[in-house]
């Protein structure tokens, strides 16, 4: 069992997962993931394995994400924009903790944490090392700040809740401002593609590299 933590730092609850084979004073990758819209709240129950692919990973012996601390904050308003000063200020909180590899910060985000992690990472490039985004999108003219972050975009060719275009528009920006940025167009998922994307390894394989 992977050793976790509910927490708080000021206004923000946050789940802490610890790397496998954690020893103290040793740094490690850390993998910062902002949830979509269905856990806003904050109760920690909301936050169960078998509805959460990335959760259902960190309990997997031969998972990637074992290597890393696993970051997990929570929204308690309508969108993360809504408490987007606070999200800032946590995001450099995690960053300068003892046990964070600088040179290894990566981002995630799905559906609504896919518009929040775009943001974040646009504000705080110097942070981020490497990004999954499911289903996101948001200021695809400034993409050109997270230029120099490796990302990886997914999105269902069927998503009627967060349009495909969303995507193609990001990658086109983050392309033509020299981004190394891959595109995967999902041609049998809708809304959620985040259960292919993290419970394929060679995904998380690629982040913790």
């Amino acid at each position: 069992m992977v050793r976790k933590e509910e927490l708080k730092n000021k206004d923000i609850k946050y789940l802490l997962y610890y790397p496998k084979d954690y020893k103290e004073g040793k740094k490690y990758p850390v993998f910062f993931h902002l949830h979509g819209s269905g856990n806003r709240g904050n109760d920690f129950s909301l936050f169960k394995p078998e509805e959460s692919p990335i959760l259902r990973q960190i309990e997997l012996n031969d998972s990637p994400l074992q290597k890393a601390f696993c970051v997990i904050p929570l929204c308690d308003k309508d969108t993360w924009f809504d408490m987007f000063s606070e999200l800032l200020e946590f995001t450099k909180f995690i960053y300068n903790q003892d046990y964070t590899d600088q040179s290894h910060f990566v981002g995630s985000g799905v559906s609504m944490g896919g518009y929040g992690i775009y943001q974040v990472m646009m504000s705080l490039p110097e942070l981020f090392y490497k990004a999954i985004v499911c289903c996101g999108g948001g200021m695809y003219w400034n993409a050109g700040r997270m230029k120099n972050i490796k990302i990886r975009v997914f999105h269902g060719v069927n998503d009627n809740a967060v349009y495909p275009e969303e995507a193609y528009r990001m990658y086109n920006n983050l392309k033509n401002n020299g981004a190394d940025v891959t595109l995967y167009i999902d041609k049998d998922c809708d809304h959620n593609i985040w259960d292919k994307t993290y419970l394929n390894n060679e995904n998380l394989e690629w982040l913790m590299q």
